[in-house]
């Protein structure tokens, strides 16, 4: 997901595919569902994203949408089978709070407001004595987006691969050739800049000993930083993937050496891979919208815009096997979803990495509850 912050920025605008009475907004790299035309693309907006810990006269405002013991942490919600991920906070709010007129579009101005971050509660297991990151070159972090928001950035008839997305807990190994080092860390812990150090009952640890994870690195390459990006499972209540509790392993989404991903067919199968549900073609459905009717003296105004085609929303859903994963081969418990990038990674129009997320409707009432209609 995005990096977290309270921040101004243009709105871009789509058709809602479920909803003609609500649109789909994307606000920086987060996705957001709305009422249709409350907002145009081009519009400048505060938005306040999911994790989010609000207080005073904001919390009051969106009070019913807000989760938490004290009511005070906005959440994701979905609306009509699509993730709304923060709120936005509108001109009416922002007059009775400190003027924001200076800063920047993208700037974060989140502490202005009073805004924190939630965090929540790591288990023991995953927690750990931690260092600065001594690692320097190359290692960077690994995020999906909203589909939604990003799915017009596909291009019609590209290479695709589409992944089961695990329920677990993101795991970062990466092993520097010069230097003979092992860095293991959290997606929480790389991105405040630590690494976990060894430690016999830490889980990160004992799965990378597992899978014997520098020893398969050491056959396979010889030179530069290899980082691997996986999921550590079993880790979640009720989501084993068919594996035992006491011996932890990794699936692996992501190697990268020097900080280019390699594509998972030109990667030794000795490397235990998340499993592959589609490699092939992409052909994207086309909705043509009416932006403006028009009239006598000014023409109609139409866009295109491109979405995933319904077999794909489909494969997130799990539909085919009634919701459950895919992963076991035994549809031990509910899917999480699926995950969509390019066979050769790419970056969307803003710099994004273009990775998209589909989150199974199961899976999401799990997360958010039932849907608001």
């Amino acid at each position: 997901m995005s990096n977290w912050k309270v921040f101004k920025s243009e709105i871009e605008v789509f058709p809602h595919p479920n909803a003609e009475k609500l649109e789909i907004c994307k606000v920086g790299s987060y996705q957001l569902v709305t009422m249709s035309n409350l907002y145009k693309t081009g519009d400048i907006v505060v938005f306040c994203p999911e994790k989010s810990l609000v207080s005073g006269i904001i919390q009051k405002e969106f009070e019913k949408y807000l989760v938490g013991s004290e009511k005070n942490r906005v959440k994701s919600v979905r609306l009509r089978g699509i993730d709304s991920c923060g709120i936005i906070i509108g001109n009416e709010l922002l007059n009775n709070l400190p003027d924001i007129s200076q800063y920047a579009i993208g700037e974060d101005i989140s502490e202005i407001f009073g805004i924190t971050k939630y965090e929540a509660p790591i288990p023991q297991s995953l927690s750990g004595k931690i260092t600065q990151v001594s690692i320097d070159k190359f290692i960077g972090k690994h995020d999906c987006e909203q589909y939604a928001a990003y799915q017009s950035s596909f291009i019609n008839g590209e290479r695709v691969i589409v992944s089961e997305k695990i329920h677990g807990s993101q795991f970062i190994w990466a092993y520097e050739f010069e230097t003979d080092k092992v860095l293991i860390s959290s997606k929480g812990q790389l991105a405040k800049g630590f690494e976990i150090l060894e430690e016999e009952g830490n889980t990160y640890w004992r799965a990378a000993k597992n899978d014997n994870l520098l020893e398969k690195v050491k056959k396979h390459f010889t030179e530069g930083v290899i980082q691997i990006f996986g999921e550590v499972v079993p880790v979640q209540c009720g989501y084993t993937y068919g594996f035992d509790p006491n011996q932890p392993t990794v699936l692996i989404f992501d190697i990268r050496q020097n900080g280019v991903s390699i594509p998972y067919d030109q990667v030794s199968k000795d490397f235990k891979w998340v499993n592959i549900l589609y490699d092939g073609v992409l052909t994207m459905d086309v909705e043509e919208k009416v932006l403006f009717e028009g009239n006598e003296t000014t023409p109609k105004v139409t866009k295109n815009f491109y979405h995933f085609p319904k077999w794909l929303i489909d494969l997130g859903n799990a539909k085919e096997n009634n919701g459950m994963e895919r992963y076991s081969g035994k549809s031990l418990h509910i899917s999480e979803g699926v995950v969509v990038r390019p066979h050769v990674d790419r970056y969307a129009a803003d710099g994004t990495k273009l990775r998209v997320k589909i989150i199974s409707d199961k899976y999401a009432k799990t997360e958010t509850g039932d849907e608001i209609n």
